[in-house]
C-alpha cells in the first residue's frame, strides 16, 4: 500500500474535510459526490436530479464553513453515531465520517457528555485536525442502518493504513 491523495473538499483554518480512501483505492463517499452534484445519484430514491445538485451545493458549502469556522452551519446538522463514527446531515441524506490527525493514528472520539438523542448538540471541540467522510446513503429508517456503520468502519480502517505508510 502507499501513501494516496485524497480528494479535497475544503480546507481552512480549523478543519480539512477528505474523502476517505479504501485499500483499493476507491473512495465511496467520492463516488456518490461525483453523481449527486450532477444528479444522476440512481440509489437517492428520494430526490429529484435538481435536489441532489441542491444538496450537495449545501453540503460543499457546510463543509466550507466547518473547514474555516469548526462548525457547521446548524447544530442539528451532525450526529454521533457509533465507535468514533459520526455523520454530517441534510435532508434524507447522511455522510458520515470520523476525525484523525494524519498520521494513521486513531482514537474515536466518543461525546457521552452531551449525547442525548432528542436534543441538538454543540460540535465537539476535540476533532482533529483531518475529517475523513467515508460513505453516504439516504437515511429511510428512523435509526442508521447497522451495514452503514459497519462499512464507515471498514473505510476508516483501510484509510488509515494508507497514513501509516512511509
Amino acid at each position: 500500500m502507499t501513501k494516496v491523495e485524497r480528494r479535497i473538499i475544503a480546507a481552512g483554518d480549523q478543519f480539512a474535510v477528505e474523502c476517505a480512501v479504501r485499500t483499493d483505492l476507491s473512495s465511496p463517499v467520492s463516488d456518490f459526490l461525483d453523481t449527486v452534484q450532477v444528479g444522476t445519484a440512481d440509489h437517492v430514491e428520494d430526490l429529484e436530479p435538481d435536489e441532489q445538485i441542491e444538496w450537495f451545493d449545501w453540503f460543499t458549502a457546510a463543509c466550507e464553513a466547518l473547514a474555516d469556522n469548526g462548525t457547521l452551519p446548524h447544530r442539528q446538522d451532525h450526529n454521533q453515531l457509533l465507535d468514533g463514527i459520526w455523520e454530517i446531515k441534510h435532508g434524507v441524506l447522511r455522510v458520515s465520517f470520523f476525525d484523525t490527525d494524519g498520521t494513521g493514528e486513531y482514537e474515536p472520539l466518543i461525546d457521552y457528555d452531551s449525547y442525548s438523542r432528542f436534543t441538538t448538540r454543540p460540535w465537539p471541540e476535540d476533532f482533529c485536525y483531518y475529517l475523513r467522510l467515508t460513505t453516504a446513503f439516504e437515511k429511510t429508517t428512523p435509526k442508521t442502518p447497522p451495514a452503514e456503520i459497519e462499512l464507515a468502519k471498514t473505510v476508516r480502517t483501510e484509510d488509515l493504513e494508507h497514513d501509516r505508510q512511509p
